[in-house]
């Protein structure tokens, strides 16, 4: 490659990175975070010192469904893929389409609401980001972890018909608070569809279509991880 190339090149990477902006969409994992009803709290426990080994390390206590997660098919589907199976392909996400929905407590997301409110045609391994703004509630932990709004049955089974690579939301599930049966769950996660929850600072987008990393670790044989959720917005 010429010298003159190699420029062009730099400076064509240095213009993009420059007009890209990258929104971390994470919630912080601390000792006293809201957790799901039943889950232990986190607790990352200090295991070296640099005084006595010489270097710092931690053991972390967590389930796999803590903060900003993904669910594999096997949460609800017992011969679906662990979190370990799925293509990594499908975590990057480069049509991830932003639909602001704003509901509040146990509100349900229609079929209908989805498509008077996305502004593109959904189509196939596109990801669906739901921005309900339920996330100004997670200071008021038992009516955010209780209450939210979630997908209703036939706005489950609509993005099953899509054929869509995953849904996200900003609510600690992707079903209702009030459901018991978690029927979007089952309908979305025997389809193979991913389900990303505990999303946050969507507000912050300015398009309705972006770039999504969603990066779980590769627990063998788990229903589910802990992400880091980062949106690039060009």
């Amino acid at each position: 490659m010429k010298v003159s190339e190699k420029i062009i090149i730099r400076n064509n990477i240095n213009i993009m990175s420059q007009s890209m902006k990258t929104i971390d969409l994470t919630l912080e994992i601390t000792s006293d975070m809201i957790t799901f009803p039943g889950y232990p709290m986190p607790a990352l426990l200090k295991w070296s010192k640099f005084e006595t080994q010489g270097y710092m390390s931690e053991v972390a206590f967590l389930s796999t469904h803590t903060g900003t997660h993904m669910d594999a098919p096997y949460h609800f589907t017992p011969n679906g893929p662990t979190i370990d199976q799925i293509e990594v392909h499908r975590y990057i996400c480069s049509n991830a389409l932003l639909i602001r929905i704003q509901k509040n407590s146990n509100q349900l997301i229609t079929r209908n609401d989805i498509e008077s409110k996305c502004k593109y045609e959904i189509k196939e391994k596109d990801t669906i980001v739901l921005s309900t703004g339920w996330e100004k509630e997670i200071k008021q932990k038992d009516n955010y972890i209780k209450n939210n709004p979630g997908l209703s049955k036939d706005a489950a089974e609509y993005l099953v018909e899509k054929s869509i690579n995953a849904v996200a939301i900003d609510c600690p599930s992707i079903d209702v608070g009030n459901e018991s049966k978690y029927i979007a769950h089952e309908i979305l996660l025997s389809s193979q569809i991913l389900v990303v929850e505990n999303l946050c600072n969507l507000h912050k987008f300015s398009n309705k279509k972006f770039n999504l990393i969603i990066t779980p670790l590769k627990f063998v044989g788990a229903s589910g991880s802990p992400i880091r959720a980062i949106g690039i917005e060009e």
